[in-house]
């Protein structure tokens, strides 16, 4: 009996040790859920939620998994949550101002800044988020860069920042990026135009730092894009559509645009045609070749890559539905293989390995 006492221990600290948490923001009902992902049977369960003082939107992590931070949007503020270790759960520590409804958040590198973009407002800020991973009172920098900013990122050297704007402006902004102040500077140039009707959304770099890829609302594409690290500056190189040549060519949109950590598949979320569109990366040039598309729930508005990207969570904001597939890491296709309920309008969806 000791020895399987002993053996059952073990076997919950391994378990442990590999588990994996999905946090979806339930806009619909002002409140974070959590979510487990157990990748041996290939099932979402959900654990429990957190609920906060309005609607959350984009949610980002501290570098140490120490804590959460959402923008709450009806309530123009950020929150800042502790995430229990061996559960996931979250408990909300603090709420302070933000200068708007941002739309996208995204700590530097240091983990000491927090930037954010606001759709409505057309502002970028920059929160200081303290030695205890606390996002501390009202932006210390804001800045007027026009309508319908819908995401800001730092580039992989945290020396530059850019900003997508999708509709209006159809363009990029680059900044540059004083991580010791957090203070942000347009660069020169300013800004990079979009393609015609494209209106890019969000963006995200690829893992070798040379080469950036674009997700566009407008264009339902994807932008490959050269990447001087040198000037932070980026150039436009191809742009292919996510929606088949026979989809018809004033419906639906592009939300979403994930990058596998080896660099080798983008993934970008259509709604509209409710898929999931994937492409190959090219080793050596970084030009993209279609993949497949694969059948989603009702305005896939977010989606993630599960730690270990065996894995994929897809949120149906038009109904209420999370999608799990099975992604295999070397073809880079996916399959689904569950569907469930959650809350109303799911925002953002962020996978997270614990410990």
């Amino acid at each position: 009996m000791k020895l399987l006492a002993s053996f059952i221990f073990l076997f919950s600290l391994s378990a442990h040790a590999e588990q994996t948490v999905v946090y979806v923001s339930e806009s619909g009902h002002n409140r974070i859920a959590v979510f487990t992902l157990d990748e041996t049977r290939g099932q979402l369960s959900r654990l429990g939620d957190v609920l906060l003082e309005g609607a959350p939107g984009p949610l980002a992590l501290s570098a140490d998994k120490k804590h959460l931070y959402a923008a709450v949007r009806s309530e123009k503020t950020f929150a800042t949550l502790s995430v229990d270790p061996a559960t996931g759960l979250l408990t909300p520590v603090s709420s302070v101002p933000a200068s708007g409804s941002a739309a996208y958040i995204h700590p530097d590198a240091t983990g000491r800044w927090l930037l954010a973009a606001y759709y409505g407002e057309g502002l970028v800020s920059v929160s200081r988020i303290s030695e205890e991973g606390v996002i501390e009172d009202e932006p210390l920098h804001v800045l007027d860069i026009g309508p319908k900013a819908h995401c800001i990122v730092t580039d992989p050297a945290n020396r530059f920042a850019f900003c997508p704007h999708p509709m209006d402006l159809n363009c990029v902004d680059q900044f540059r990026f004083d991580s010791a102040s957090g203070e942000l500077t347009l660069n020169d140039p300013p800004t990079m135009p979009g393609g015609e009707g494209q209106g890019p959304r969000h963006l995200k770099f690829h893992p070798n730092g040379k080469w950036a890829y674009l997700v566009n609302e407008q264009g339902k594409s994807v932008t490959y894009c050269h990447y001087d690290a040198e000037k932070g500056t980026l150039t436009s190189k191809q742009t292919l559509s996510t929606h088949p040549k026979d989809w018809y060519p004033n419906q639906g949109s592009c939300a979403e645009i994930k990058i596998s950590s080896d660099g080798r598949f983008v993934y970008a979320s259509n709604r509209g045609h409710e898929s999931l569109a994937s492409f190959a990366i090219h080793q050596e040039t970084g030009e993209i070749s279609e993949l497949e598309r694969v059948p989603t729930e009702k305005i896939p508005r977010s989606f993630d890559l599960m730690p270990g990207e065996k894995f994929v969570v897809a949120a149906g904001q038009g109904e209420g539905r999370l999608a799990l597939y099975r992604r295999d890491p070397e073809t880079g296709k996916l399959q689904r293989i569950q569907t469930l309920e959650c809350g109303k309008s799911p925002a953002w969806v962020m996978g997270v390995r614990l410990p």
